[in-house]
């Protein structure tokens, strides 16, 4: 990383005191908790509280100072008294545990807003075997609404998954145009760029993608660049876009601070079975209205896959633009020098060689190619696997894929408009090949309700009025109800009382 955090201020000045007593009177008598977390942090520095027992007893003595002179009523919701208060209860954890229990409990019971005040009475009870009480400490940290959440719900899942440490809080940071971000983990990677989860002061939860500019070539920093105007550009228009918050380019590294979601759509398929109906059908519509809103901006994606939506607050976002080419107003399609995207997910066009030149393979891309791509995505979600998956040899894989005589297979199923959609996605020749626009507009998107007992009373629902799998699913149930009670159907009733 380029950019560790460095010392503050505080500690490199306290770092040339030696008359700690004296010197840290006049900090605690600035009434500043951060002032003295600064200094405090500074003195642990200097040596191992669990095997100094003089360092020990010198920084229970300053944390005694802050206490008497701050007192925990007044300072309850400043941030960093709150990590004074914890670090305060695990230095006396070193010599005595039960005490330890009582200080983690006055900072629960004092700063219950701050997710990492419980967090770390959780951690301490692991430490002790309590595996049990540290679980319960978590999931009422839930309700009482400690912030931020997502660090609640990462120390869950790694207490739930046996791991000694519930959350890694590094000591490394990122510094964009002055903001400082610490590191949570490493989310992803991918060639010279790597993706981090991070924190800022306010304890909000951000993605910071880490471009190693010294390590890629001049092509890599174009499309790097090129990612960082498309999203710059689509942020107004339109909530399935990845939010980018800020960016930081120099000749050695770019920083991208974006919106951090939940997981990725590969991770989210990989972890089920099957997909329940209605969220691949809203989750479709996602992906439909990202791509169309690019579409009209005259971008093409070119590697649309799974990997490529993140689902933030139960909503697919579209990401990575590494690839994604501009298309003039009054051309239908652009010839690119190199095959591009994945191979599951890649069109015929892209594959086809239709350069006239010998030696110099070119590839058409379209809006119609990336048509193709959310094809089989859909595909996937609907028979869990992609249409050419099973052919493991790569170039036996692209012959197929461009050979009008390898029929794609489309076993069975009950959703009819669902099969079509399929069917006219996965069409070879891009001119045949249906619309993102006719796509939005097909019957698939219409969530229809069973029959009523009163003909002509049934309508169907543009899920456009619904805005989350969970409120699909209970006009579903509503509109079951209704249909089993023999009452007339009220189609928008129910989704109005869904959302």
């Amino acid at each position: 990383m380029k950019d560790i955090v460095s010392p503050s201020l505080f500690s490199l000045l306290f770092s040339f005191l030696t008359d700690v007593t004296y010197n840290f009177d006049q900090i605690v008598n600035s009434n500043s908790p951060e002032s003295c977390w600064a200094y405090l942090t500074n003195l642990e520095k200097r040596g191992n509280p669990h095997t100094d027992i003089n360092l020990l007893n010198k920084l229970k003595d300053c944390y005694s100072k802050v206490f008497f002179k701050l007192p925990v009523r007044q300072y309850s919701k400043n941030a960093t008294y709150a990590r004074i208060l914890v670090r305060y209860a695990e230095l006396k954890g070193i010599e005595d545990p039960d005490e330890a229990q009582d200080h983690f409990i006055v900072a629960r019971s004092n700063c219950k807003a701050f997710a990492f005040v419980h967090i770390a009475h959780a951690q301490f009870e692991v430490s002790q075997g309590n595996v049990n009480k540290a679980t319960s400490i978590l999931h009422k940290a839930h309700t009482l609404n400690a912030k931020p959440a997502e660090l609640l719900d990462i120390a869950i899942h790694n207490l739930k998954a046996g791991e000694k440490r519930l959350l890694v809080l590094s000591n490394e940071s990122i510094t964009i145009k002055g903001k400082q971000f610490f590191i949570l983990k490493m989310i992803g990677r991918g060639g010279s760029s790597k993706v981090y989860q991070v924190l800022d002061h306010k304890k909000q939860l951000y993605a910071v993608k880490y471009v190693n500019l010294e390590e890629a070539d001049a092509q890599t920093i174009e499309s790097y660049k090129n990612e960082i105007e498309h999203l710059n550009h689509l942020q107004q228009y339109s909530d399935q876009i990845i939010k980018l918050y800020d960016y930081e380019i120099t000749n050695s590294y770019i920083y991208m601070l974006m919106e951090c979601g939940n997981l990725d759509l590969n991770t989210w398929l990989r972890n089920r079975k099957t997909v329940n109906p209605l969220e691949r059908k809203f989750y479709w519509k996602n992906m439909l209205e990202a791509v169309h809103t690019i579409h009209k901006h005259g971008i093409v994606h070119s590697d649309l896959k799974p990997a490529n939506f993140v689902i933030v607050n139960a909503s697919l976002k579209l990401i990575d633009f590494g690839i994604a080419n501009r298309i003039q107003p009054d051309v239908t399609s652009i010839m690119k020098d190199s095959q591009v995207g994945t191979l599951n997910y890649m069109p015929p066009e892209a594959i086809k060689d239709t350069s006239s030149q010998t030696g110099k393979a070119r590839s058409k891309i379209s809006p119609k190619g990336d048509v193709w791509s959310l094809g089989c995505i859909l595909y996937c979600m609907t028979y869990g696997k992609t249409p050419f998956q099973s052919i493991t040899n790569q170039i036996s894989k692209l012959h197929a894929i461009i050979d009008p005589s390898h029929k794609i297979e489309f076993p069975d199923i009950s959703e009819k408009d669902l099969l079509d959609v399929l069917k006219r996605c996965l069409v070879r020749n891009p001119r045949e090949r249906i619309s993102i626009a006719e796509l939005l507009e097909h019957p698939y998107l219409q969530l229809k309700p069973q029959a009523s007992p009163e003909p002509g009373t049934c309508t169907s629902i543009n899920l456009a009025a619904l805005q989350s799998p969970n409120s699909i699913i209970r006009a579903a149930n509503n509109l079951a109800r209704m249909c089993s009670s023999g009452k007339k159907l009220d189609v928008a009733e129910c989704a109005k009382s869904s959302s």
